[in-house]
Formats: C-alpha cells, sequence, structure tokens
C-alpha cells in the first residue's frame, strides 16, 4: 500500500470536527499579499489609519488581523475552507486522537442555507439531551446562525468542559415545526469508533467515524469475529460523517485486492491515486449506509461497491466528495482549504452525487434508532441478516 501522508475528511462535529484531507506541511515565506489580482494595501491600510483616527473604543490588534484573514477566506463561500487560529489547531489535532471537547453534535450546511444536525454521538451530552438527526440549529445562545456561518457556529459550540452552551432547535414533528431551547454542558468526550459483536453466525462492526486507532480497531476486531467462525460481515456505516483518510485507505486495503482505492483530482488535473495490495478478505458482506454517511465512510463504500466486495443496503449516502488540506502557519495558525475532489475506484463521481445502494430501503419511521440495540425496529439491519443469511 502506498504510504499515505496525514490526512482526514468529512463533515463537521462541533467538537470540533471538521473533518479534512491534510496533506502535509506548507513552508516558506509568507507570500506578499498585494498585486494587481490580490488584496487592495492601500485600501486596507486607509481603513486601518480611519481606525486609529476616529474610533471611539480600544483596539485589539490582534484580533483584527485574525478578523481580515477569517474574512478573506471566508468570502470564498465555502464552508469548509477556514482560517484557525493556533487553539483551533491545536483542538484539531486533539480530535484526530479520539478525544474530544464539545457536545457531540456533527453538523452540515443543508440546501436551504440551515446549519442541519446529521446525528448527536452516542453517549455524547447532545445525545443525553434528545438532539436528533435532521434537527435544525437556528440560534447558539441566543445569536441566529446559518449554514454561511458554520465555521463559526461550530467554534462557539466547542468550549471548555463544564460549561454551558444554549441551542434553538428547530424539529419538523408531525409535519409542524417545532422550536425549542436546549442547555447542553460541554465535556470531554472519548470515542471508542469501532464496535463489533455476533448476531448468529453474522459478525456486526459498527464504525461511527474514522480516527487514528479505528484501522487498527477494525482490523482487530474483523479477525476476532473470524475466530468466532462467522460466516459474513454487516459493516455498519450509517451516520459516519467521515475521518482520517489514512485510516480509512488501511481498512479499504486489508478487505480489498490489489488495485485502486481512491482518486483524487486537483485544479489543475493532477491526479494522486491510492492502491490496496494483493492481499484481501472473502467474507461475503453488508455495507449499511444512509444519508448521513459521508466523505470517508463514502470512500470506503464506494470502494467496496466497484470490487463488488459488498453488498450496499439503505439509503443514498451524503455526496461529500470535496478534500479539504491543513496548511499550518506561523505562530501554530492554519488554513483549511478545499483543493481537489476524489472518486471511487472506476471513476464515479462522490461529491453531491453520493454512492447509491444496491438494495434501496429507508429507515422504518417508528424505528427509535439504529443497530444491533434497535434490531426489531431496525428494517435495514434486518434487510442485511436477510442477504447475508441467503449466501
Amino acid at each position: 500500500m502506498k504510504t499515505l501522508k496525514k490526512v482526514f475528511i468529512g463533515l463537521g462535529l462541533c467538537l470540533l470536527v471538521y473533518l479534512s484531507f491534510s496533506v502535509g506541511n506548507a513552508t516558506g515565506k509568507r507570500a506578499a499579499i498585494a498585486n494587481e489580482n490580490g488584496i487592495p494595501l492601500a485600501k486596507i491600510n486607509k481603513i486601518e489609519n480611519l481606525i486609529d483616527q476616529y474610533y471611539l473604543f480600544d483596539i485589539d490588534k490582534n484580533k483584527q488581523q485574525e478578523g481580515a484573514v477569517e474574512g478573506y477566506v471566508k468570502a470564498l463561500g465555502d464552508p469548509y475552507s477556514e482560517f484557525l487560529t493556533k487553539e483551533e489547531m491545536d483542538s484539531l489535532n486533539q480530535q484526530t486522537e479520539g478525544e474530544y471537547a464539545g457536545v457531540g453534535i456533527v453538523v452540515t450546511p443543508s440546501e436551504t442555507g440551515a446549519i442541519t444536525v446529521v446525528s448527536a454521538i452516542k453517549g455524547s451530552p447532545a445525545f443525553e439531551k434528545g438532539i436528533k438527526k435532521d434537527d435544525i440549529i437556528l440560534k447558539i445562545n441566543g445569536k441566529d446562525y446559518n449554514a454561511s456561518q458554520m465555521n463559526d457556529a461550530v467554534k462557539v459550540m466547542k468550549g471548555k468542559p463544564n460549561t454551558d452552551v444554549k441551542l434553538t432547535i428547530a424539529r419538523m414533528e408531525n409535519k409542524t415545526s417545532k422550536i425549542f431551547d436546549v442547555n447542553i454542558t460541554r465535556r470531554m468526550i472519548s470515542l471508542t469508533t469501532v464496535n463489533s459483536q455476533k448476531i448468529g453466525d453474522i459478525g456486526y462492526i459498527n464504525i461511527t467515524q474514522f480516527d487514528r486507532k479505528t484501522d487498527k480497531e477494525f482490523i482487530e476486531q474483523y479477525e476476532n469475529l473470524k475466530k468466532q467462525n462467522v460466516k459474513s460481515i454487516v459493516l455498519d456505516l450509517r451516520n459516519n460523517p467521515g475521518g482520517l483518510l489514512d485510516s480509512t485507505v488501511k481498512i479499504a486495503d486489508y478487505l480489498l485486492p490489489q488495485g485502486v482505492i481512491v482518486k483524487t483530482v486537483d485544479k489543475n488535473k493532477k491526479e494522486d491515486v491510492q492502491k490496496s495490495d494483493s492481499s484481501e478478505q472473502n467474507l461475503p458482506m453488508v455495507v449499511l449506509v444512509n444519508g448521513s454517511s459521508a466523505s470517508a465512510s463514502e470512500i470506503l463504500t464506494g470502494a467496496l461497491k466497484d470490487y463488488k466486495k459488498a453488498t450496499i443496503v439503505g439509503e443514498k449516502t451524503f455526496g461529500k466528495g470535496i478534500v479539504q488540506t491543513i496548511i499550518p502557519m506561523e505562530k501554530g495558525e492554519g488554513l483549511k482549504l478545499t483543493i481537489s475532489e476524489y472518486f471511487s475506484p472506476k471513476g464515479n463521481k462522490i461529491h453531491k452525487q453520493g454512492v447509491k445502494p444496491d438494495v434501496e430501503i429507508k429507515l422504518d419511521e417508528k424505528s427509535k434508532g439504529i443497530g444491533v440495540e434497535f434490531m426489531k425496529e431496525d428494517n435495514q439491519l434486518q434487510k442485511a441478516l436477510e442477504i447475508l443469511n441467503k449466501k
């Protein structure tokens, strides 16, 4: 398998997990920002002089500089690109270790311009407060937020453990919109990203997201299930927002035969291809996905589908097929920037299209949850077991 640099992709968690592709370090001095197509320095200097001359209150020059840079990136109109302060960079590095400080909500910008909940992580403060998939976050601590301000919203929802944040939520119930406030106490969340168990002679593995330990945990639990003589595997990627590409590719490499796992293409049409070696696993597999399976989840699902190594069951995936890089800057700061798009082994486009399941089945509206705990209500899991029992 090709050696990977540190890479991560996905949706946003207000832990903060804005999952991205990190492709290495940036070097060199800061380029001049004033040229015929760049920032008009004369205008900025004039504004700065006017503020210094007339502004009534005290001026925090550091905050001014941060705000100028943040605004420049925000003007791209891309909710996945942002300037990261040192604190945010430190937090991002922490998150890839599988421990987070926050409320435990996965969020995404919706087509209607709202900040929409993809899922509340099981066991998190948000989960315990009853936050649900498709809830819309209208306000945070009384201030309005929309999809164009998602980066800011995530920053506000972050915070020190044992501090509170108030969310104003809109939820559709019986075709009526219900608006209510929820006070959530932030805390450190240590995630176990892989869970497994036997269901008869079928192995069930659930991956909640992809962090540094996920590939190792997955392989260990897959091998443990083989030792228990399971005949097939259900891989549950529902509500998985993505994560580290390195971890995702290692899992794909373990499962797939020799060949392409994923291909990325940048603005100059330059391609980067990640490949698997000749070793593979041959237990029959069903992969469960839904509209909240995103990014790294879609890479793994798309690869398994293209190689016909699994039957995909559930609903069409989210459709996030763009790549962000984290570029380290001075003073521990960083820039997260969309730089390329990724495609499945057969070249199938994922961005804004998603991965279509082989067997499409919507979750029963009466189901209170998904997974083994809700197996009697989880008709998607029931379908997966039905398919595997026929093999």
